[in-house]
C-alpha cells in the first residue's frame, strides 16, 4: 500500500505570519489547488496522510482542542473534495523534548507505516522544509521539497523533486507512477 505523506503549514494551508503558530480554525488559508491535487493523488491509489509538527502545543500557543477542531474540520474539508485522509499525525513537542516523532525524525511515517500497512519505498512525503525531506528520506519515503515564495533556497538537492507549489508536485509524482507502474494493456 502506497501513501502521499503532507506536512500541513506550508502545504496543505499557507503558513502564518513569522514563526506564528495557527491557534484556530478560523486562521486556516488553504493553498491554491490543494483539493485537486491531493484527490488526483488519492484517485492514483496513493492513501493520504497528514505528518504535522505542532509545537505550539508545547510552547502553549495552541490549545490541543484546537488542534483537534483544525484536523477534524481538515477531513470534512477534504471529504467533501472526495479524499478520505487516512490519518493525521501530529508532533505536539517542543524541540528541547528529544522525542522520536517531531520531524526530521521519522517516527510520525513509521508510526502511520506500522499502523496501516504501508510500503514506505512506495510512498512520497511533501513538505516545505529540509526536517520535511530529512524525515521522509529516514522513513524509506521518496520526498517532495515545496519551495515557498521567497525561500533562500531555490534547489534542494536531497529532495527527490522541486516544486513551488503543490500542484506540480503531484503531477510529477502521478507520471513517475505511471512509468514505475506500466499498463496492463501495454
Amino acid at each position: 500500500m502506497k501513501a502521499v505523506f503532507l506536512d500541513r503549514d506550508g502545504v496543505i494551508n499557507q503558513k502564518p505570519p513569522g514563526d506564528g503558530y495557527i491557534a484556530h480554525w478560523g486562521e486556516i488559508r488553504y493553498t491554491a489547488d490543494v483539493f485537486s491535487s491531493v484527490a488526483a493523488l488519492h484517485q492514483a491509489g496513493f492513501k493520504v496522510f497528514i505528518a504535522t509538527n505542532q509545537r505550539g502545543i508545547a510552547l502553549g500557543k495552541t490549545r490541543p482542542a484546537d488542534l483537534e477542531d483544525i484536523h477534524r474540520r481538515m477531513r470534512e474539508e477534504f471529504a467533501r473534495h472526495g479524499v478520505l485522509i487516512a490519518g493525521i499525525y501530529v508532533c505536539p513537542h517542543g524541540i528541547a523534548d528529544h522525542c522520536s516523532c517531531r520531524k526530521p525524525k521519522p517516527g510520525l511515517l513509521l508510526g502511520a507505516a506500522a499502523e496501516h500497512g504501508l510500503d514506505l519505498s512506495s510512498s512520497w512525503m511533501i513538505g516545505d522544509s529540509e526536517r520535511d525531506v530529512e524525515a521522509g528520506k529516514r522513513a524509506g519515503c521518496r520526498t517532495v521539497r515545496i519551495l515557498l515564495p521567497g525561500s533562500i533556497e531555490q534547489q534542494d538537492h536531497k529532495a527527490d523533486i522541486c516544486s513551488t507549489n503543490l500542484a506540480s508536485a503531484a503531477r510529477r509524482i502521478l507520471q513517475l507512477s505511471q512509468i514505475e507502474t506500466p499498463s496492463a494493456n501495454a
